[in-house]
């Protein structure tokens, strides 16, 4: 009974349910219908802020304090844009590209302002100002500073090389008072003193330069004001020099063979090689006093206008000889020897110079040293990056220990590295701000310091990455020198072209004064003179065709006949712009510098 009860009330409960069996279905249509699920809205990628900072002296250093995050798309799904072409986002992380760096002396308030935006998949787009404040990195050796040693006792030397860079800019301050009437001298034993005194500072046939006060110092409370002060005899050009030609040790051209150099079709009676070109410019010079002497008017006449010279190094062609010869050196000289001899083989493992020992009676190892001499001849200063590009381009001298001199060995700097930090200071405002100076010091420091922590190690002996680091050291470093090289000779032709002191189409039309003339062979010199610098680093990214095509657009000097002037000056933006692709510089650089 109590089992027939049970059945009874389960078939009851299964009729009141709408339970069915054997495919059956309820008929209740008093059940609810289930509520849809309601299709999710996309959202906004969003952009956090917290602690925004990065560490100046750091290539491709990242900063801190960003978050990016999306309700659908992965990171490194995102399509994201910086306003500052320095930077970049790389799967969510805000960072520094590759190649530049940050100066806390350099930026206004020491923080720098741009604009993120991340767009998701669906085009949801979030923009976002950061305000990225810039750390500070004390003075470090081996970190920001040119500094290393072993057992508290440097193992840093290029004394030679600065030798060689204060005797160029000696040369170049000595030539450049060879002038006439108010502003320099009628006396022609004067004239020719002075030119015998800078030729050999350039071409030294015994030791009593060494002992000659370095003129091109004032203003400047030096350490050493001689070169002898500096080091022992270390030649220019002339036998026993280090100009392309007369050192050929490593190199990969034959500089000393006739016809080696390209870019300039005269040569006087001199061979036609780096050495020849700067034997012809000072024969021009010397030419130049001579028709002084015979009494002969200084003067340029072109398109109708004739202007009194008074300066012995401008030809009547519109030559800056001054420039010619110095931007001239700091090719054949400094690029070609840091490029093509001391850091050219430095990454070949079995044959780069010994770094298992200090070589005998100095504090160094050969390895270390051969680097150091390549970095002298970039002229930069051990403290290069604890100043701002403006303070560099204002004055080569930086007193970094405060104490009232500059030691030329430390405190000065030379060339090529000048040039570097004024032409980033020329890019500042731009979107696509250069840092070819900082780029270029943080790699010449990351390179020695991984030879230093590799002393006792042959660079075949190295790991496999720390081979590869020293070659991309070695690479960044040479790149950013040879690109502030080619910055300089675009800035240079867009004087030629268009400065108001002193430009192509002023002489056109005859609307031009001495001064004028003079400002346009400046620039022009400058322009040529920094041009014929690519062919002498072997890793240059300006091919042989093209390099000779550039100065082909160029010439051998300013074309001045008013019915050729427009020709030429579209000429001139050819060459501009095979530079500027071989670089990959941004448009607005190479508009503005």
């Amino acid at each position: 009974m109590a089992i027939r009860k049970s059945l009874l009330a389960t078939a009851v409960l299964a009729a009141t349910m709408g339970l069915t069996g054997c495919g059956g279905s309820s008929s209740d249509n008093n059940t609810p219908e289930p509520t849809p699920t309601p299709t999710p809205t996309n959202q906004k990628p969003t952009i956090t802020l917290g602690t925004v900072a990065v560490e100046e002296d750091k290539l491709g250093e990242a900063v801190t304090g960003v978050t990016f995050a999306d309700d659908t798309d992965a990171l490194d799904a995102l399509k994201y844009t910086v306003s500052d072409g320095r930077f970049e986002i790389v799967d969510g992380q805000l960072k520094l590209k590759a190649a530049n760096t940050l100066n806390y002396e350099q930026e206004t308030d020491h923080k720098v302002t741009l604009t993120v935006s991340a767009e998701d998949s669906a085009g949801e787009k979030t923009e976002q100002e950061v305000v990225i404040t810039i750390t500070d990195v004390p003075a470090t050796d081996g970190v920001n500073v040119y500094a290393f040693g072993h057992n508290g006792t440097s193992s840093v030397s290029y004394s030679g090389q600065v030798s060689r860079q204060a005797a160029i800019s000696e040369a170049k301050k000595l030539l450049g008072t060879l002038k006439t009437g108010v502003d320099g001298t009628n006396d022609v034993t004067e004239l020719r003193k002075i030119l015998a005194d800078a030729r050999g500072f350039l071409f030294p046939t015994d030791e009593s330069r060494q002992d000659t006060a370095l003129t091109f110092l004032s203003g400047v409370t030096a350490e050493q004001t001689t070169l002898g002060q500096i080091s022992s005899l270390k030649k220019v050009a002339g036998e026993g020099g280090k100009i392309a030609g007369r050192d050929t040790t490593y190199m990969n051209k034959k500089w000393e063979e006739n016809g080696s150099l390209v870019g300039w079709t005269e040569f006087g009676t001199h061979p036609s090689t780096p050495e020849g070109l700067v034997l012809y410019y000072l024969d021009l010079i010397d030419a130049q006093i001579t028709k002084f002497e015979n009494g002969d008017l200084h003067t340029a006449t072109h398109n109708g206008v004739t202007v009194e010279l008074n300066s012995l190094f401008i030809t009547p062609e519109g030559l800056d000889l001054v420039q010619l010869i110095q931007k001239h050196l700091n090719g054949a000289v400094a690029l070609s020897q840091g490029a093509d001899d001391y850091l050219d083989e430095l990454t070949i493992g079995d044959k780069s110079a010994d770094n298992t020992v200090i070589a005998d009676g100095k504090s160094y190892t050969e390895l270390e040293h051969k680097f150091d001499e390549g970095y002298g001849y970039f002229g930069a200063a051990t403290h290069y990056l604890e100043f701002s590009d403006a303070a560099i381009s204002s004055s080569a001298a930086q007193d970094a220990d405060s104490n009232g001199t500059i030691n030329l060995l430390t405190e000065y700097n030379f060339g090529n590295s000048t040039n570097a930090s004024k032409r980033d200071k020329g890019t500042v405002e731009n979107i696509n701000p250069t840092d070819f100076s900082g780029a270029a010091q943080i790699a010449f420091i990351k390179g020695r310091a991984l030879i230093n922590a590799n002393f006792t190690k042959n660079v075949a002996d190295w790991s496999d990455d720390d081979q590869k680091a020293l070659k991309t050291y070695r690479d960044q470093a040479l790149l950013n020198w040879e690109k502030s090289i080619a910055a300089t000779v675009i800035h240079y032709i867009n004087y030629t072209i268009a400065k108001e002191d002193g430009n192509l189409t002023q002489i056109k039309n005859g609307e031009f004064d001495a001064g004028k003339f003079a400002k346009l062979a400046k620039y022009w010199g400058e322009m040529k003179g920094f041009a014929l610098n690519f062919q002498f680093n072997p890793f240059s990214p300006v091919s042989a065709d093209k390099f000779a095509e550039i100065h082909t657009l160029m010439g051998d000097a300013p074309v001045l006949e008013a019915d050729k002037v427009d020709a030429y000056i579209e000429d001139l933006k050819k060459a501009r712009t095979i530079i500027a692709e071989a670089y990959e510089f941004d448009a607005e650089n190479v508009e503005k510098w």
